[in-house]
């Protein structure tokens, strides 16, 4: 009881932490939009980056200059005037790849920060040199691009140098969604200033700029409508409610990993969710689709991210055009869904982070009684037979992407498993599944719903998922048996690059080398197979006879009809092979030497 108390505690502690960062960016947005002034939102833009960001020290915003085709640096905070003169290209050094690629970067060593900037210009090393007086002690440095929809218009980055481990990957996920927030705030300002600028310029638009700066005016007051429902708590629901009311069509929301719509739609419109997501995994702009079914259905779809990561889709159906009040509504108001989605998301990821810790010690728990209690904590109750499958997503670098798709996978999984007294959680690119159930009966069931999961993702992916089984009778204090055996599972089918599922009792003598390494496997064939195998393009008729005298079982009528010889030239072939590897086949240790030699060579290196 104990020990959930404080499973609890931890859980509400880092709840409240989450919560916390939320007001504080929730303020920040406040305070950025509460003016249209460019250099006054800029130095807002820094001073509030600086107070979510709470371990970094310095930092600056530069924007894209077409003129010069450069960033330029336009307000800055710990840095002095040389920091002005600092101008990159596009591509050059960190922030000009960050606004060239659109991929933040996160570099937490000094060396890695010097080698990312091998690119910069002798000019620009200088003057960033000189803009700070610690810079030579820096010890991270965390780059965003700051875009508006899906134009990059800038990049911020902050700086960190007296803490050792300063800037984090919380870090960047707040600055993410701080940068979208203040993307609005310069797209707001630097419209406000184009629409001042022209109406001192041009007296005759002065209609024209009117209805701009209703606009603008509508802008801002939807934005702080929908933010005021956000610091209130009201939910997602609630805000997409109140953006439906202000619209002039009514659009649903479309929950990438739960595949819900808010609010509820027509059965006809929620089967082509899946070809929706399928057409916006990787895309970011918006656009019309007409989708063909039983029915054809026509709507204009707005993609919602996180970074790389797909949360859901706006969706409005019809192909007439939107009105301009209806993209204010829905630019408006998809960042601040993005960051409702997210605060969801990071509670599920803390609480799926606290039961895999959990679970973990719970597997090293030996004593029977302690082990029983730790179960129960995790909401299982003991009976005599385990079943653990460990799921993994391999085939994409980017890490976020791969925690999402894990979601995406395990929720899936969920709408299936139905047994009761059953664990399933995800931790960064892996999902587990552990059961404990009566008897082996249901065995069969469990792989099967496993099987047809994955089966299900790699029809629909080309992220690879793969899935090692483990199965048997289960005595309290010993599950971490079971679980390692479902890992070797696991670590077979990736030693041979395959998808799909492995039962552990299907790997046969290969777990006897699963913890070798590909080097020592090379090795060891290596030294039986000698000059057969150095000088294979000389000896390769002479290894292919082995491999296919082996694999016959030693028939000389079956190898020699397979290889289209005599079995005279079969037997001459063989003795020399004998000579050449100084072995003697009728011994059954140097038989069974290369007998292993050739099922290692089959199983871990071959094609």
């Amino acid at each position: 009881m104990k020990i959930k108390e404080t499973f609890f505690q931890q859980l509400s502690l880092e709840s409240q932490k989450a919560q916390d960062h939320v007001m504080n960016l929730m303020e920040s947005f406040r305070a950025i939009n509460s003016t249209l002034e460019l250099d006054e939102v800029l130095k807002k833009i820094m001073h509030f980056a600086l107070n979510i960001v709470e371990t970094a020290e310095a930092g600056y915003i530069q924007m894209f200059d077409e003129p010069s085709n450069k960033l330029i640096i336009k307000a800055y905070v710990g840095f002095n005037h040389n920091i002005n003169y600092f101008k990159v290209n596009i591509g050059e050094s960190i922030t000009g790849k960050v606004f060239r690629d659109g991929r933040v970067r996160l570099i937490t060593t000094m060396e890695e920060i010097y080698n990312n900037m091998g690119d910069l210009s002798k000019e620009n090393f200088e003057f960033i040199e000189k803009a700070h007086h610690n810079n030579q002690n820096i010890k991270s440095i965390l780059s965003v691009p700051v875009s508006f929809g899906t134009k990059r218009i800038g990049v911020m980055t902050l700086h960190c140098f007296d803490i050792e481990d300063g800037l984090s990957e919380t870090d960047l996920l707040l600055l993410q969604s701080f940068a979208s927030q203040a993307a609005i705030a310069l797209h707001n300002a630097n419209l406000y200033t184009e629409v001042q600028n022209t109406l001192n310029e041009v007296t005759h638009l002065s209609q024209r700029l009117k209805e701009t700066n209703t606009l603008l005016e509508k802008r801002t007051n939807i934005h702080n409508l929908l933010t005021e429902l956000s610091v209130q708590n009201k939910g997602m629901n609630a805000i997409i409610l109140e953006m439906n009311k202000m619209m002039n069509t009514n659009f649903v929301y479309a929950d990438y990993l739960e595949g819900k719509l808010v609010p509820q739609h027509d059965v006809d419109f929620a089967k082509c969710i899946d070809d929706i997501f399928f057409l916006f995994t990787n895309k970011s702009k918006p656009a019309y689709i007409s989708i063909c079914d039983t029915v054809q259905i026509d709507c204009y779809i707005y993609p919602i991210r996180s970074g790389s990561i797909l949360l859901g889709c706006l969706i409005v159906e019809g192909s007439s055009p939107l009105s301009q009040l209806d993209h204010i509504i829905i630019e408006q108001g998809a960042p601040i869904l993005s960051l409702e989605i997210m605060k969801l998301r990071s509670q599920a990821e803390i609480m799926y982070k606290k039961t895999y810790e959990t679970y973990q010690q719970f597997l090293k728990i030996k004593n029977p009684q302690h082990a029983e209690i730790a179960a129960k904590e995790l909401g299982i109750n003991s009976h005599y037979f385990l079943q653990t499958a460990l799921i993994e997503l391999d085939g994409n670098v980017d890490l976020h992407a791969l925690e999402n798709d894990a979601l995406l996978l395990l929720t899936h999984i969920k709408k299936k498993i139905t047994l009761e007294n059953s664990l399933l959680f995800s931790y960064n690119n892996k999902i587990t599944v552990f059961s404990s159930v009566p008897n082996a009966s249901y065995g069969a069931y469990f792989t099967e719903i496993i099987e047809s999961s994955i089966k299900w993702w790699n029809e629909r992916f080309t992220v690879v998922a793969r899935a090692g089984i483990s199965s048997g009778q289960y005595y309290p204090g010993q599950a971490e048996e079971n679980h390692l055996k479902a890992e070797k599972a696991l670590l077979y089918l990736k030693k041979q690059k395959k998808k799909g599922i492995l039962h552990y009792s299907n790997i046969g003598i290969s777990s006897f080398f699963l913890n070798h390494s590909l080097e020592e496997i090379d090795a060891f064939l290596r030294e039986t197979f000698s000059k057969l195998w150095t000088d294979q393009g000389k000896n390769d008729e002479l290894l292919h006879t082995l491999f296919t005298y082996i694999q016959n079982n030693r028939s000389m009528t079956t190898t020699a009809k397979e290889l289209h010889i005599h079995t005279n030239t079969l037997y001459l072939r063989l003795k020399k092979i004998e000579d050449i590897l100084d072995m003697d086949f009728n011994h059954y240790e140097d038989y069974l030497k290369v007998q292993l030699g050739f099922y290692l060579f089959k199983t871990f290196l071959g094609t």
